[in-house]
């Protein structure tokens, strides 16, 4: 149903991650594809995309919407971990709006810390009031929009894209 695009480059813990936590929305059919743009990693980056079956293209993220072949495509950043049933609500929001026939939006899921404590909170405030670094984290959106660069509506989903709280093995 949707392809989801990742643009990665040395992240292959972040990747590793992400790809977890995309498992259960491909085991239900709502992710069709995996397009990893990598560029140009010296690490293992590819060799975890290829571990687990995704499309590796080499670039940026522009590169992997256009080798993206579904019509909507999840945007999401490595290190990026989405709540696990963040997929039925986001094909609930699909339905409605192309049942609706309205402008094309794009979907964007609130920010969460994986961490404890106050200064956590702190962060979480912090990305709600951003737009801009929420969109860096995790946006679905229809694909021909996200190429041609147009300007979206925004549709805010209750399901949640947590960032921190990872730690990397030493180097």
């Amino acid at each position: 149903m949707i392809s989801v695009v990742i643009a990665a480059k040395d992240q292959e813990y972040l990747l590793a991650e992400t790809l977890a936590a995309l498992v259960p929305a491909a085991a239900d059919g709502f992710v069709r594809e995996v397009v990893v743009a990598d560029g140009g990693s010296s690490d293992g980056t590819c060799m975890v995309a290829d571990a687990v079956g995704c499309v590796i293209v080499e670039g940026e993220a522009e590169a992997g919407l256009k080798a993206a072949r579904s019509d909507w495509v999840l945007v999401v950043a490595p290190g990026v971990r989405l709540e696990a049933d963040w997929f039925r609500e986001a094909a609930i929001a699909m339905q409605r709006l192309q049942r609706g026939g309205s402008k094309p939006v794009a979907m964007l899921f609130r920010g969460a810390i994986d961490d404890y404590g106050w200064q956590a909170r702190g962060r979480e405030l912090a990305l709600k009031l951003s737009r801009s670094s929420r969109r860096k984290q995790a946006v679905l959106a229809p694909r021909k929009s996200l190429l041609e660069g147009q300007r979206l509506a925004v549709y805010a989903l209750r399901a949640r894209a947590f960032t921190g709280g990872i730690t990397l093995p030493p180097e």
